[in-house]
């Protein structure tokens, strides 16, 4: 949300936390499918113009089934935009050696890695799970002796070894502080930026953009868990006060 508003900031947003389901990274495809088509039915019935797919587990999952599915609306996954971002830097650079950690259903597909080798079949490229990361944001843990442990353990041997990082989790740019500790020197590739860019571009190309004569967008915030357990969080992220309304699936 803070990417795409710095991005887009004539337009207005609707986020949805599926925090009763949620973390979303040791979930099977067929379950990312099904709940990603439930959460963008809703988004439909809101009217919305374009979906952003902010999660690298169901970007890497269920992009290709819902655009399919949704042939006639702009979809926007967060894993594709970051591919063609480490394609530039290794382009640019060609014996950058680069890190890729997410969630584990988005390293066990394995799809970021194939698609950038695809394009840079010589580029060094690994891939790590750090299951823990996304559940520790959820509970608004963001730094501190736990993260830098969690930190230490998944990524101290990359120390050094690595020139650059890719957070594949929408929630890993929350812990950059710490993660820079761990790995100094390291370039970072936030993936909300790429992703931000990307609808933006989405958007201008199909005419949908809002004109900064546009009236002062809103932005609407529903989550399926307690929204008293997100409102904290969410606030503090934002750095203003959100105020979430409860959704439930049927």
């Amino acid at each position: 949300m803070r990417a795409l508003r710095a991005i887009l900031p004539h337009e207005s947003l609707l986020y949805v936390g599926d925090t009763a389901r949620a973390p979303y990274g040791n979930l099977s495809a067929e379950t990312l499918r099904a709940y990603s088509r439930q959460i963008i039915q809703f988004f439909l019935g809101k009217g919305v113009k374009a979906v952003v797919l902010a999660c690298g587990s169901s970007s890497s999952t269920a992009y290709d089934t819902l655009g399919a599915e949704f042939p006639h609306l702009p979809l926007i996954d967060v894993l594709r935009p970051g591919v063609a971002e480490a394609v530039k830097i290794a382009t640019n650079e060609p014996h950058t050696r680069m890190g890729f950690i997410a969630t584990a259903a988005t390293v066990n597909r394995g799809l970021f890695v194939e698609l950038v080798k695809a394009q840079c079949p010589s580029l060094s490229i690994c891939a790590r799970a750090c299951p823990l990361f996304a559940p520790m944001a959820e509970k608004g843990l963001f730094s501190g002796k736990l993260i830098r442990w969690a930190a230490e353990t998944y990524l101290s041997d990359w120390r050094g070894k690595i020139d650059a990082l890719i957070l594949g989790c929408t929630h890993y740019p929350l812990f950059t502080d710490t993660l820079r500790h761990v790995l100094p020197q390291v370039h970072f590739i936030d993936l909300s930026e790429s992703t931000a860019h990307h609808a933006a571009a989405q958007l201008n190309a199909r005419a949908l953009l809002c004109p900064p004569s546009s009236p002062p967008p809103t932005h609407e915030y529903y989550v399926s868990g307690p929204p008293e357990a997100f409102n904290p969080i969410a606030s503090l992220i934002m750095k203003e006060p959100c105020q979430a309304r409860q959704i439930t699936w049927r």
